[in-house]
C-alpha cells in the first residue's frame, strides 16, 4: 500500500474453531532497500471470529488500511 509493506497472517485458535488475524506494517526507505517496522506484529480484534483463513486475512487487511489511512501508526 503505497510506501508501506503489510504482512498479513492468520492462525487457528487453540480450540481450532476460528482463525486469528495478525498484521505487521513496515515503511520503506527511499534511499535504501531496508524497511522500518512502524507497527509491531499484533493481533487484530475484529469483534466476530473469522471462520476461515481468508476471512481472517481480509480482517487484517482492512485493519491495516484503516490504520494507514488515519496515519495512526
Amino acid at each position: 500500500m503505497g510506501q508501506y509493506e503489510i504482512v498479513l497472517e492468520a492462525f487457528r485458535n487453540l480450540s481450532n474453531t476460528s482463525w486469528m488475524p495478525f498484521v505487521t506494517i513496515y515503511r520503506g526507505r527511499s534511499a535504501s532497500y531496508q524497511s522500518i517496522c512502524v507497527m509491531q506484529r499484533q493481533r487484530v480484534d475484529g469483534g466476530v471470529p473469522a471462520m476461515s483463513r481468508e476471512q481472517a486475512i481480509e480482517a487484517a487487511r482492512n485493519y491495516a488500511a484503516q490504520r494507514i489511512a488515519r496515519g495512526n501508526l
